[in-house]
């Protein structure tokens, strides 16, 4: 654990200053740091932080990045989703400083021990629902990270016998350098980000980031039905606690039958029939909570509780109304193809489909296919509607263009019947017409309202 001596007086440059940077900036000052700030956006919300910080004597610079912006540098704090491959970061490695994520940064500072929890999909409410159920069973916990609260804030308010579950995207797994959970988990790995990481290959390398500074006294709890992941279990050095829905453990806890089992004793924890959260992958998702909470100690009559009362997420699933037996449903979150097509096939026939968005590099090919086989009817919107409607031409679908969301709630209103399920699921990020998945998912459910 670092002291505030050793970051007092160092020269330190924090790049991106969104929440995670904007948290490092503060905490650095406080410690004494010289610190600069570097952000190549220009919203009114940078520069209104960046006034914040100007009056505490901090240097911030919006827009284009220099690379005399590395003179006289000692360190770098990279924020998540500042592009890896950035020529200031690139010229920063060639002149040897180091980069750190905020995540590394705050590692540093604590002594709590950490449960880390990352994925293509379902991290958020693997995070959320392992906060609940240690809350529930009486047990310290504080939930940071990538799901909100940066993780550089939480450990300045965590007591000393408080455990951090941190959600941990791949951004900011990227620049880790002696980051080390107590517990890790990896639910699955699918393409995702491939706008930021160089390609599939790197994307994966940066999830295995996770374990490889796990020692043999920390855990690992994988999704042994994962390939990606069953490729990379070799190369993790800690031990092995595995989950699956497809085949009884040995050890680990697995569903089987309807049922989910601690294998060790085949101890029943819960029927899957129990759980609130919809479709197949959240079974997964409750398996990774289910392994963790065993190793952390949670009485299992607590945690059985705990999770049949989890509710699951906004914007993840959602359902939002039904009007005139119309179900509508919010999956904003389902941010990349291989989301939406779990939705998919959670919510089943007949379905309406709204999707589109800004594509992150994936193949919209299996989206596509998916969308065939799934829905009755596609409402597409946003950058990716032209290539999606592209993979969709030769099918006998439904396919409807609309400029906006509220327009496309509007065109579902007119073609759904009793029966259907509208589904928001856009598999593509929100930027290009949204400043996040919240405000689309906002968006689309004040569009459902409104209707009559």
């Amino acid at each position: 654990m670092w002291s505030d001596l050793e970051f007092k007086n160092k020269k330190v440059l924090v790049v991106g200053l969104g929440d995670s940077g904007f948290a490092a900036v503060n905490r650095l000052k406080k410690m004494g740091a010289e610190v600069e700030v570097v952000d190549s956006g220009q919203s009114s919300a940078l520069r209104k932080r960046a006034q914040i910080l100007k009056l505490r004597d901090i240097s911030v610079k919006l827009g284009k990045h220099l690379l005399s912006d590395l003179e006289g540098q000692e360190l770098i704090v990279v924020s998540p989703g500042v592009p890896n491959y950035l020529d200031l970061l690139e010229e920063a490695r060639r002149k040897r400083i180091p980069i750190w994520s905020e995540i590394e940064m705050a590692f540093r500072l604590t002594e709590n021990k950490i449960i880390g929890i990352t994925g293509t999909n379902g991290k958020t409410t693997t995070t959320l629902l392992l906060g609940k159920i240690f809350q529930d069973a009486g047990l310290n916990a504080v939930v940071a990270g990538n799901v909100g609260l940066p993780l550089v804030k939480a450990v300045e308010k965590t007591k000393k016998d408080e455990l951090l579950i941190v959600e941990l995207s791949s951004f900011q797994l990227k620049n880790i350098v002696r980051f080390r959970p107590w517990i890790s988990v990896l639910l699955n790995i699918t393409p995702d980000h491939l706008d930021w990481h160089r390609d599939f290959d790197d994307y994966v390398t940066t999830k295995t980031n996770l374990f490889r500074n796990q020692k043999g006294a920390d855990f690992a709890v994988v999704n042994l039905d994962d390939p990606a992941v069953q490729r990379i279990i070799p190369q993790i050095d800690s031990r092995i606690f595995p989950f699956s829905k497809k085949n009884p453990l040995k050890e680990g806890v697995f569903a089987s039958d309807g049922k989910i089992f601690f294998s060790r004793k085949k101890i029943f924890l819960l029927n899957v029939s129990e759980l609130t959260l919809r479709g197949d992958h959240n079974i997964d998702n409750v398996l990774a909570a289910c392994a963790v909470s065993i190793l952390a100690g949670i009485p299992l009559e607590s945690l059985r509780k705990s999770i049949i009362e989890f509710k699951g997420l906004p914007h993840r699933l959602e359902f939002v109304k039904k009007i005139r037996g119309i179900d509508y449903y919010n999956d904003s979150k389902a941010t990349n193809p291989d989301a939406a097509i779990k939705a998919m096939r959670a919510l089943g026939d007949p379905l309406i489909l709204l999707a589109g968005g800004r594509n992150k590099g994936n193949d919209l090919k299996l989206l596509a296919n998916e969308i065939k086989e799934k829905t009755k009817a596609v409402i597409l919107f946003g950058e990716a509607a032209s290539d999606l409607k592209a993979y969709l031409r030769d099918s006998h679908l439904k396919i409807y263009e609309v400029l906006s969301l509220p327009e496309g709630v509007k065109t579902a209103d007119k073609i759904a019947k009793h029966g259907d399920v509208v589904l928001l699921s856009p598999g593509c990020a929100s930027f290009d017409m949204f400043s996040d998945y919240e405000e689309r998912g906002k968006v689309f459910k004040e569009a459902v309202f409104s209707l009559k």
